[in-house]
């Protein structure tokens, strides 16, 4: 970085000092490098909202002048810092400025706050890349930058991705007790890679849950010798053997080996319908419908579809958040845990087309599962959340407040 120390200059008009925390630090330091740049650009009559005609009228880069374009119209400086061009694009800058008539003053003084930065920086951060993670790592940019790096980290270190994750549940009334819902639950890989030989890979885990009465699961799709759940017409590719285990109160789904790179890819899809498996109405303690789709490999994007039986309007509401471990906790979801991601769900509306260019069976796979739950896809509406390269372990979990029976 470029040291701006002179004792021509000013000393800045800032409070920072060590003690000061980074939040304080790096909102001040911001907010006086944004007041010094809209000076210069007021000085010589360049509108930080057209950067293209800037870069004419000042003869620079359209790219650099685009980056301070956003840094000069994000009033959150965590926002704002990320975007800041390096020490040499804001040279040209001054450089600029000062040959299209900028006071000396006003230079200086984007100078002082252009070393306030750099002092800010060495503080807190150490480097500009440390810096960088810092405030990814906040969450204004919902961990971006971070998710992108871990997805291609781990997906080296583990030796396995996947394109895509896709997952449905599927709530309506049940028939035989009012009381509870029948739900139909759908988990499905595509494009899965292996980079190295692995013996087993867990892909996806099936709960037990026990409540009052006999809860009856059965899959969509059977097929004789086939693992259960697994929807054998909607396999892609060289499917590997399926490998179950009993942990804990669940089922872990295993993949076994198979060939490594582009040749070994394959995808599936695993659906398994529960009759009279959940309640309908808030039990103290339990007001809340908590459903969760697990990140427990490498994946490019997630896509979780919420379906609820139109009479059923208190989960139209429903509420998106990724919470790390994959089934640690199972089934509790601690806030504490709860990631700076904030992708929401979005209604899709009452029969809407399911249709995704993240899995093209997707749609057919949905249309099997409510022919075998004997419902009609017109009386469901979809809540859908899609996170790209969601944390490895994770899950993404949509909830719901449950109503009241009585109230």
């Amino acid at each position: 970085m470029v040291s701006y120390q002179n004792a021509n200059y000013r000393e800045p008009a800032l409070t920072t000092t060590t003690a000061m925390t980074f939040q304080e630090h790096c909102r001040e330091a911001v907010r006086e490098l944004r007041g010094a740049l809209l000076d210069l650009y007021h000085q010589v009559g360049a509108d930080p909202d057209k950067p293209q005609d800037v870069s004419r009228k000042l003869d620079l880069n359209k790219n650099l002048t685009w980056k301070i374009s956003r840094v000069l119209q994000a009033e959150d400086a965590f926002e704002a810092l990320p975007l800041l061009p390096g020490m040499a694009g804001l040279d040209l800058v001054l450089d600029a400025t000062g040959k299209a008539g900028a006071s000396q003053a006003s230079l200086s003084r984007a100078r002082v706050a252009i070393a306030a930065i750099e002092s800010m920086v060495a503080t807190h951060g150490g480097d500009r890349a440390m810096m960088d993670l810092m405030l990814d790592s906040m969450g204004s940019s919902g961990l971006e930058k971070s998710r992108k790096l871990a997805f291609r980290g781990n997906a080296g270190i583990w030796g396995v991705l996947a394109r895509a994750r896709v997952s449905a549940q599927v709530l309506a009334p049940s028939a035989d007790d009012p009381d509870m819902l029948d739900v139909m639950l759908v988990a499905g890989m595509q494009g899965v890679r292996r980079f190295r030989p692995i013996p087993r890979w867990p892909v996806f885990r099936l709960g037990r849950y026990e409540f009052e009465g006999e809860v009856q699961r059965f899959s969509i799709e059977e097929t004789p010798g086939a693992p259960e759940g697994l929807m054998t017409s909607f396999t892609r590719g060289p499917m590997p053997e399926i490998h179950i285990k009993g942990e804990g109160d669940g089922l872990i789904y295993e993949v076994g080996d198979g060939p490594v790179g582009k040749t070994g890819e394959f995808g599936c899809f695993f659906g398994f319908g529960y009759r009279r498996d959940v309640p309908r109405y808030a039990t103290k303690p339990d007001d809340t419908a908590w459903l969760a789709a697990a990140v427990s490999m490498p994946i490019e994007t997630l896509m979780f579809d919420l379906l609820v039986h139109k009479d059923m309007p208190e989960a139209l509401g429903a509420e998106a958040s990724v919470h790390g471990g994959a089934w640690l906790g199972v089934p509790e979801f601690p806030e504490s845990g709860r990631l700076p991601i904030n992708e929401r769900a979005v209604h899709l509306g009452r029969g809407a087309d399911l249709s995704t260019p993240l899995a093209d069976q997707y749609a057919a796979v949905m249309h099997t599962v409510f022919e075998r739950a004997c419902w009609s896809p017109q009386d469901f509406h979809c809540m859908r959340v899609v996170v790209e390269h969601p944390p490895m372990p994770s899950r993404v979990v949509m909830r719901y407040p449950l109503r009241d029976k009585n109230g």
